[in-house]
């Protein structure tokens, strides 16, 4: 083989290389560039109408997997804001400070917790890392899933997603009775479960899941369940029993060791005539039983 063809061939490698890496560069910087617009004059251009937090959400696997390590893992919670609830949202002092609308949160470690912020007067979407001054509002002081808090003037004041507040809104105008008929005790750790209440609230397993919020537990560094706390009383959670602190670890058996085992379960829970959920309450291992009629 004459000797110009490996210098030739050696070329060209790198030429192919360096376009694939210019290519992959101008992926990255245009994903990055719908999360933090430029801002600056606009001379003469119509500004565009808000997204749907769908370049937010294209980041989801990263956060999932848990990429930047443990304590940054966890779901984005990015909800798009419909044109009938961005108009609700200029009436519900709830959700609006000034004309600032939350449109969606990621909760992670300090340093990892975002939230996803409109400013309705020039359609502008920017994410903010928790401590930064949203906009000229003031600094953001709390992030969770459907809210977050801007300290204005010595004040926290909350912004919720245009779901949460519709949620909160059907609460106020209805009386949350249905979930109280779901169980009822017969002794310590027994229970009967009515099946139309459950079935009815595994309906709506995304709503369900609100009524506590559900929290790793971790032991020699691995999640061996998951501990529930803000319990609702009157939520699916607190009706069959479960307490604040309370550390969920099995369902029938099953291992609850990662959210998507969270929710199978959950989610399984349809057509059974028994449940057993083994816990730990105050350090020492509980078992409930629920018979469901």
């Amino acid at each position: 083989m004459p000797r110009w063809i490996l210098p030739i061939n050696i070329l060209l490698s790198i030429l192919a290389i360096g376009v694939t890496a210019l290519i992959a560069a101008d992926l990255v910087s245009f994903k990055i560039s719908g999360l933090y617009p430029r801002s600056g004059p606009k001379t003469g251009v119509q500004p565009p109408p808000a997204a749907t937090a769908e370049d937010l959400q294209n980041f989801a696997p990263i956060l999932e997997k848990g990429l930047f390590g443990k304590a940054s893992q966890g779901k984005l919670t990015a909800i798009a804001q419909a044109p009938t609830a961005q108009t609700a949202a200029g009436a519900a002092p709830a959700q609006s400070v000034g004309d600032l609308v939350l449109l969606g949160t990621a909760v992670g470690s300090f340093r990892e917790t975002f939230a996803l912020v409109l400013k309705g007067s020039s359609h502008e979407e920017r994410v903010f890392r928790l401590g930064e001054s949203v906009f000229s509002a003031g600094p953001l002081v709390s992030v969770k899933k459907d809210v977050a808090e801007i300290m204005v003037g010595g004040k926290r004041v909350r912004i919720l997603t245009p779901n949460a507040v519709a949620a909160e809104t059907a609460k106020a105008s209805a009386p949350a009775q249905p979930a109280a008929g779901l169980a009822a005790s017969v002794g310590s750790g027994n229970y009967v479960v009515d099946q139309r209440a459950l079935n009815a609230a595994l309906d709506n397993i995304g709503q369900a899941m609100t009524d506590a919020r559900l929290l790793p537990s971790l032991k020699d560094g691995k999640v061996e369940g998951f501990k529930a706390t803000e319990v609702k009383p009157q939520g699916i959670f607190g009706t069959i029993g479960i307490k604040n602190g309370d550390v969920l670890l099995r369902m029938n058996d099953f291992p609850i060791d990662s959210p998507e085992k969270a929710i199978q379960s959950f989610s399984s829970l349809k057509g059974q005539s028994k449940i057993k959920l083994d816990l730990i309450r105050d350090g020492q291992p509980t078992t409930f039983n629920y018979d469901i009629r």
